[in-house]
């Protein structure tokens, strides 16, 4: 499993397509040292990790940059899908405008002026509150557009049992397989719940129900976070439980400090994509990070390889370990796990019962197009203007009583996933095609 790792990206608006763009040379040689690794390593990524700060001030002209940006550059040059992208907020993806509403004021305040063994269960009865949880999700609604693109949106827990086809969790999470048939499971979570101009180390909040990440055979937990342990209040069981747990740890939000190798897990921090120039000590960088499981002596390991990404003066280069490798490598130990045998599609010849062969099965050609998925058609559908979703979303009679509570962005997905739940994925896919090529969006 490839990934690269980025954050702190800070898209302005005043600058972004601009002539004067005072970092349209870094993205190009971003991009170029991007395919540059790809070939070193010798395979595509699977994926793009931003640990927050896409945007500088979450205004949404910063996210339509964000987004064209992520399909149009970086994803090829990685070799990825942009449906393949999983992202979470920073402080700077706060939109800055709704922050100062008074009761944005005085709900950081009273947030804020809980003590550290007090504010869990404070922060439990916000986010089940219906009008303070818009209070506290408020501020991010313009990042939740962009990200409900690659199915990261971020809701409270109000009047959910989290089995419906729009579940609320404040929290985004994906599960991708790894080598051994066992799973990566990312965990993103919001430590946004209240930002302003006074953020600083202790002061930020977490959901305290990012401490209850279950343990579960043959699945290997990476947490994601866009500021430090450092930076959050109710940190103890948060932090607690991500070592235990988490043999692979994210952060964003600290520019310079880049790697930390633990016994039982690896922190990790992307650096910033566009740190201030006027920064003492400007360096932009970003991470590859490559994980699998390895069998050692018979025992199962995670091995993670990182290429550290720094630039210097007018160049990437690596930003070598300890011993001076240019690539950090790590292995920590899992529990034993192997993966269940998949059912024999079986076929008599004379008494025998053989296994069918793949060979047997499949033309030994190219291999089909892979079939639509969740993310990938919800990728598609928010290409077309709202009047058209509305439409195909009438006409395959997949709206719902209630629907008009949801948010624009919040429809797409439940429509998106409707469909898959009454089998008829690929036809909406395919009216989305369609739709997309009358409209020529």
């Amino acid at each position: 499993m490839l990934l690269l790792h980025f954050s702190d990206i800070h898209f302005k608006k005043t600058e972004v397509g601009q002539p004067d763009d005072p970092n349209l040379a870094l993205r190009s040689d971003i991009i170029k040292d991007v395919k540059r690794i790809r070939k070193e390593i010798g395979k595509p990524a699977d994926g793009v990790l931003l640990t927050g700060d896409i945007a500088f001030a979450g205004h949404p002209a910063e996210y339509d940059f964000a987004y064209q940006w992520l399909e149009e550059k970086l994803c090829p040059a990685a070799g990825c899908k942009i449906e393949d992208v999983f992202v979470i907020p920073g402080n700077h993806d706060v939109d800055r405008k709704v922050e100062t509403d008074p009761a944005q004021v005085l709900a950081r305040e009273a947030l804020r002026s809980k003590p550290a063994t007090e504010v869990n269960g404070e922060l439990r009865k916000w986010m089940r509150g219906k009008i303070a949880a818009s209070v506290i999700f408020g501020p991010i609604q313009n990042y939740n557009r962009f990200a409900a693109k690659f199915l990261c949106p971020l809701r409270a827990y109000i009047d959910d049992d989290g089995t419906g086809d729009n579940p609320a969790r404040p929290f985004a999470c994906r599960d991708v397989p790894l080598n051994d048939g066992s799973t990566l499971r990312m965990w993103g979570f919001n430590t946004v719940l209240v930002s302003d101009i006074a953020d600083d180390e202790r002061r930020m909040l977490i959901d305290p129900a990012a401490a209850q990440i279950e343990e579960e055979d043959g699945v290997c937990h990476m947490v994601m976070a866009h500021h430090p342990f450092n930076w959050l209040k109710n940190r103890k069981d948060f932090e607690d439980r991500c070592n235990l747990v988490a043999k692979i740890q994210l952060f964003g939000h600290e520019h310079t400090r880049r790697v930390d190798e633990g016994k039982r897990y690896l922190r990790i921090r992307a650096g910033a994509m566009h740190p201030e120039r006027d920064e003492s000590d400007w360096k932009p960088g970003y991470n590859w990070i490559d994980i699998a499981v390895d069998r050692v002596e018979g025992k199962r390991k995670l091995a993670v390889k990182v290429w550290v990404r720094q630039y210097e003066t007018d160049n990437f280069l690596a930003v070598p370990d300890q011993e001076g490798e240019t690539v950090w490598v790590n292995s920590y130990d899992l529990p034993e796990w192997r993966a269940p045998a998949a059912p024999l599609v079986e076929t008599n010849i004379g008494e025998k019962i053989l296994p069918v062969l793949e060979s047997q099965t499949m033309p030994m050609s190219a291999p089909p197009p892979s079939p639509p998925s969740v993310r990938s058609v919800t990728i598609k559908f928010f290409k077309l203007k709202e009047h058209e979703q509305r439409r195909l979303i009438s006409q395959m009679k997949l709206d719902k009583s209630g629907d008009s509570e949801l948010k624009d962005y919040e429809l797409v997905i439940a429509t998106v996933r409707r469909s898959q739940e009454q089998g008829i994925l690929p036809d909406l896919d395919k009216l989305i095609d369609e739709a997309l090529k009358e409209g020529k969006h």
